[in-house]
């Protein structure tokens, strides 16, 4: 397993499991709890869910079952954007860690930049870190300019911004803003699938792509392990999400090949800035009509 030492110190695996929508948005059972369980079989120790996935309480009752020491997992959760502001940030982190079954977390995250109350959630989160019931803060979907807001107050430095990146959307120049600033760089929707709201058509990801496919070719591995050991390679942390534990397992099997300067560089010339998922100049118009489920 890959690690990246974050600015303050603390180890997270680069490889994680992303968790929004397995099975169906929202869906929170059985089923779910059975994937992550699969999961853990195969060697993840990282997931990284959210209030609004809807499925903390799934990974609570996976991770208890397991019987893993709590000090070999890493448990990523986020605010939404209806949770923001102080008291709604405070209150928001106490249900997850609830559903969650868990005394702490290792990394919270501002799900969505939401301008008008970054500095209020960001101070509570500041709070909760100071109160050691989280060993990191981190940011999701933040631009250059909501990073340049959070710079003239915060005390306590965003450990890494988990963006969309994947071939097509390299965001390089904000990836080497966040890289200067000692930023992590967490890549969700690594493969090109898009988020749980926009359905992209198999010809139209990277997985597909030939250059992918020839590289995957001469190395005798699927291209979905292509493009996670792009991003490993580049420093980067990965949370793919799978349900088969065909899938789950090709997606953790990458110390065995390693890629060249010269195909790196290939994949990152497929960059058409083609965004897959939501972006964060119109997000919040569409996420305050979404609920947190309780």
């Amino acid at each position: 397993m890959y690690f990246i030492e974050l600015n303050n110190g603390v180890e997270i695996p680069q490889l994680g499991m992303g968790m929004a929508a397995i099975g169906s948005w929202q869906q929170d059972d059985e089923y779910v709890s059975e994937v992550i369980l699969k999961a853990i079989s195969l060697g993840y120790r990282h997931f990284d869910t959210a209030s609004v996935y809807g499925n903390e309480r799934a990974l609570g009752r996976a991770l208890k079952e397991s019987g893993l020491p709590r000090e070999e997992l890493f448990i990523t959760s986020k605010v939404w954007d209806t949770e923001q502001g102080n008291t709604k940030t405070h209150d928001a982190f106490a249900r997850s860690l609830e559903r969650l079954q868990l005394e702490y977390l290792d990394l919270y995250l501002v799900h969505w930049p939401v301008p008008a109350y970054t500095r209020e959630t960001w101070e509570a989160m500041e709070a909760l870190y100071q109160q050691k019931k989280v060993r990191a803060l981190g940011l999701s979907n933040f631009r250059k300019s909501d990073i340049e807001q959070l710079a003239t107050f915060a005390e306590v430095r965003p450990v890494c911004n988990q963006i969309e990146l994947h071939p097509y959307f390299t965001q390089q120049p904000l990836v080497d803003y966040c890289q200067f600033h000692k930023i992590a760089i967490s890549c969700w929707a690594p493969l090109g699938s898009g988020s749980a709201w926009s359905a992209v058509s198999e010809h139209e990801k990277p997985l597909v792509d030939p250059v992918i496919l020839e590289i995957a070719k001469d190395h005798d591995v699927g291209p979905g392990q292509i493009i996670l050991k792009w991003n490993i390679q580049q420093h980067r942390i990965v949370i793919p999400k799978s349900e088969s534990l065909e899938n789950m397992r090709n997606n953790f099997l990458l110390s065995n090949f390693n890629l060249s300067h010269s195909e790196i560089n290939s994949i990152n010339e497929l960059n058409c800035n083609k965004r897959l998922g939501g972006d964060p100049d119109y997000a919040n118009q569409t996420h305050v009509m979404v609920k947190v489920p309780d």
